[in-house]
């Protein structure tokens, strides 16, 4: 029976194996599923192939395996990631501490607390100095820095509301934990950051009371009232919002203008629908009571309270404005029109042997052709790379976004003096995820990131992407009379989209075969635009709908780039291009125009600007070391592609910004690395321009630079002068951005040569037998490649999934697994 029973189960198993057998054939014969490409098949030899041959060679069936060899599991980072944020366990562990140990800081639990209680407003890890970290990194410390965290807190319990920030470790919690305020670079007359919106639900729902005060003037003059403040829902699409400028100080009032717009809840399209009313406030104090209106602002006419507005309104002769209605020409797509071919599939980039890159998710580190970097995330700032090196030698220690600015010039009192500072709204919080196929290719990696804010966890899914690319140019050609050679140029792309209001900012660290490190930003989104006045509105922009035009503006966002160029001494050296008059010993005499390099040494702390005609070059250089000719090694800073030139602030001395930026008034900055001068900005300074938590114009103090630990601060950007075209959103490749860090005498020769892929052909002149022949160097494709659908069809199924929100404190052991 036992042996009967074996048997019954030896049939069945193979009968199983039968039917599995005819269901994979069936499935890859199934039209829409498996795409072949049957000319193609994996190999990684160099081979060298007649021509001829291969083409008469007959087609093959031979199907290889699509499942790609992932060995990220398998990878590991040499070494803990020093910058990585706090885990879920540390912070549960850091805001225990700060309600239950003895302080001052007199905290409410942020789930029961309001605006007018101290709590935890948000919570990130303090990132190590430096020298620190380098102690670690480079052997002469056996310890990793020990960990601090950063913690905002709100402080609500005065009149006047604001912003501190402590520094709580070292972690874990132990008898060695304390609590300390975060220390700001240069400063000594202020600790903290002053709130001028202590109450935002207040100062929401006032001014909209003082927009249903005048219903009667914008039903009439605007054709619609203001939206319900308070609704959450059934919006009218029609109804009128108002858009706030960023408030600020002036002889002790906290002001503000107000701007009416349409709501456009179809598109949210409200900064293309400005209705050309503005009202300014004064909301100095907490108290609503004391709050009022300074002036209003119609048809370029300024009245100085609601009574004279009303008044004039009602006057025989009043001149009364066109409304800006929404509509058809706000929406971003068009489902209607069909230009010939938009229904054919467009050419898709795969990846079908999967990533050449590896990833150590836990401890973020990523290694690729010779290139090594850890990253970081930061709620204000985003993405940081450290500790970047090419072919195990340094190149820089830090890499990362710090601020991003955006100034309007206009004739009313919005675009007249808006000024927005980024950071504030957070970079990093404004991260959301990425859509495959579309943000990203289908075949990329994804990455998550975690936001710490008001006591919660926030996982954000698929914030980041990581890929390899092939461009439609090659890296390397050249052709001669007897061969052709051409590479193919790869380039690996870490990638992130911050939406900030009406913009989309994204954010790629690009990496090339031969060392060179791009930055690129590119923005899209909708414009923010000025009701249209004729003979006005044309000396700030153009008109691009029936009452709406554009508004000139300056988008300048700086980054860091920590260079330690083969080590921390590095040297700023300019190289420029000029014109000379000589004459040589074969001119006979003659004094002959050309033209020849000057070389000068960037002695002091400065801001400079990329030269005119681009005749200038900025080289990093470590003065000690030389490459095989006698030549300081280093990495040269330069303007990448996009639309021209990064640019820098067009003028200085704007009310709205302050002293908030001065960052952004030459195009890039070299100082002294300290560790106290951690980042150029501070996501406070939007409401302390005059006094910001960070001035960086403290940080050059003429010191001398010469083979020191230097720190280039440099700007991305341009002079945005919206056209028709961007409407209804701007356009990426009319709106980029980038700076690239490429060796410069770094290497004896051109280091792609050792990693590159391409094909060298033999003419047939130079062959005996009269054929052309091919070389091919690195891997390349020849038979029986095999497609699946996930291949190149992107799965959005589960895009925009809730994302998981988890209380930190008060805390139990189960919300973790939550």
């Amino acid at each position: 029976m036992a042996v009967r029973i074996i048997r019954l189960r030896l049939w069945a198993s193979a009968l199983l194996m039968v039917l599995a057998l005819i269901v994979t054939i069936f499935f890859f014969l199934t039209a829409g599923e498996v795409f072949f490409v049957s000319p193609l098949t994996a190999t990684t030899t160099t081979t060298t192939t007649s021509a001829a041959a291969a083409a008469a060679a007959p087609a093959t069936t031979t199907v290889t395996s699509t499942t790609p060899t992932t060995p990220h599991d398998e990878f590991a980072a040499p070494r803990l990631n020093l910058w990585k944020d706090l885990s879920e366990e540390e912070v549960i562990d850091v805001l225990r501490y700060l309600h239950t140990a003895p302080n001052t800081l007199n905290l409410t639990a942020a789930i029961n607390a309001t605006l007018r209680d101290s709590f935890v407003h948000g919570i990130e890890l303090a990132r190590p100095p430096k020298t620190s970290a380098q102690a670690f990194i480079q052997g002469a410390t056996q310890l990793p820095p020990r960990r601090w965290a950063r913690v905002a807190i709100h402080h609500g319990t005065s009149d006047e509301v604001y912003w501190d920030e402590y520094l709580v470790g070292p972690l874990p919690v132990s008898q060695e934990t304390s609590v300390q305020p975060l220390p700001y670079p240069h400063r000594t007359d202020l600790d903290h950051a002053r709130n001028l919106v202590p109450d935002s639900l207040s100062f929401k729902q006032w001014p909209y009371s003082i927009a249903r005060e005048v219903a009667d003037i914008t039903q009439d003059l605007l054709g619609s009232t203001i939206n319900d403040g308070e609704a959450q829902s059934g919006l009218n699409a029609d109804g009128l919002e108002l858009s706030f400028r960023d408030p600020w100080v002036e002889d002790g009032h906290i002001l503000r203008w107000c701007s009416f717009q349409r709501a456009g809840t179809h598109a949210e399209a409200g900064t293309l629908l400005p209705q050309g009313l503005y009202v300014k406030l004064d909301t100095t104090t907490r108290n609503p009571e004391n709050w009022k209106v300074l002036h209003w602002f119609y048809n370029g006419h300024l009245y100085n309270s609601t009574e004279e507005f009303r008044a004039a309104w009602q006057s025989p002769g009043f001149e009364k404005l066109p409304p800006n209605y929404d509509g058809v020409w706000t929406t971003i797509e068009d489902f209607s029109t069909q230009e010939p071919g938009r229904e054919k599939p467009a050419p898709t980039m795969i990846q079908p042997g999967g990533p050449r890159y590896l990833i150590d998710r836990e401890q973020q580190y990523v290694s690729w052709m010779g290139f090594t970097f850890y990253w970081a995330f930061a709620q204000a700032t985003g993405i940081t790379l450290f500790d970047v090196r090419f072919k195990g030698e340094t190149i820089m220690y830090e890499l990362g976004l710090q601020e991003a600015m955006a100034q309007y010039a206009g004739s009313d009192p919005m675009q007249g003096a808006v000024a927005y500072l980024d950071s504030f709204f957070g970079m990093g919080r404004a991260m959301f995820e990425l859509v495959p196929g579309y943000d990203c290719p289908t075949y990329a990696d994804f990455l998550d990131t975690m936001i710490y804010d008001a006591e919660r966890s926030q996982k954000r899914r698929k914030t980041i992407c990581l890929f390899e690319y092939t461009a439609d140019y090659p890296l390397q050609r050249h052709s001669t009379s007897f061969y052709v050679t051409v590479s193919r140029n790869n380039y690996l792309v870490l990638r992130t989209t911050a939406v900030v209001g009406n913009y989309d900012y994204t954010v790629d660290y690009i990496f090339y075969l031969d060392g060179s490190i791009e930055v690129k930003v590119r923005a899209s989104g909708y414009i923010q635009g000025a009701y249209y006045i004729p003979g006005e509105s044309e000396k700030y922009g153009y008109r691009v709908h029936d009452r709406f035009a554009t508004s000139m503006h300056d988008h300048v966002i700086n980054f860091k780039a920590d260079l330690d160029v083969l080590g921390p001494n590095n040297t700023l050296m300019k190289v420029g291009v000029e014109p000379q008059g000589r004459s040589f010993p074969w001119s006979e005499g003659e004094t002959l125009h050309t033209m020849g390099l000057n070389r000068t040494t960037v002695e002091i702390e400065c801001g400079l600007n990329w030269t005119a005609n681009s005749q200038g070059m900025y080289i990093v250089v470590d003065a000690q070391s030389s490459n095989a000719w006698g030549e300081m090694r280093g990495y040269r800073i330069m303007p990448g592609s996009g639309i021209g030139t990064p640019s820098h602030l067009t003028f200085s001395g704007s009310k709205s910004l302050g002293k908030a930026a001065s960052w952004a008034l030459n195009d890039l900055w070299v100082t002294r690395q300290k560790d106290d001068e951690e980042r150029s900005a501070s996501p406070r300074n939007a409401f302390n321009a005059d006094s910001p938590m960070v001035d960086f114009s403290q940080y050059l103090d003429e010191e001398n630079l010469e083979q020191k630990d230097l720190v280039i601060w440099f700007n991305l950007g341009n002079h945005h002068v919206p056209h028709s075209g961007d409407i209804p959103n701007t356009l990426q490749h009319t709106s980029a951005s980038s700076v690239i860090f490429s060796p410069f005498n770094f290497h004896d020769r051109d280091p792609s040569r050792a990693s590159s892929q391409g094909v060298r052909l033999e003419l047939p002149v130079s062959n005996p037998d009269n054929t052309l022949s091919a070389s091919y160097f690195g891997h390349h494709n020849q038979h029986g490649l095999m497609l699946q659908e996930s291949d190149i069809v992107p799965n959005l199924s589960d895009y925009g999934a809730v994302e998981h929100q988890v209380r930190k404190f008060p805390y139990t052991e189960d919300m973790l697994a939550m």
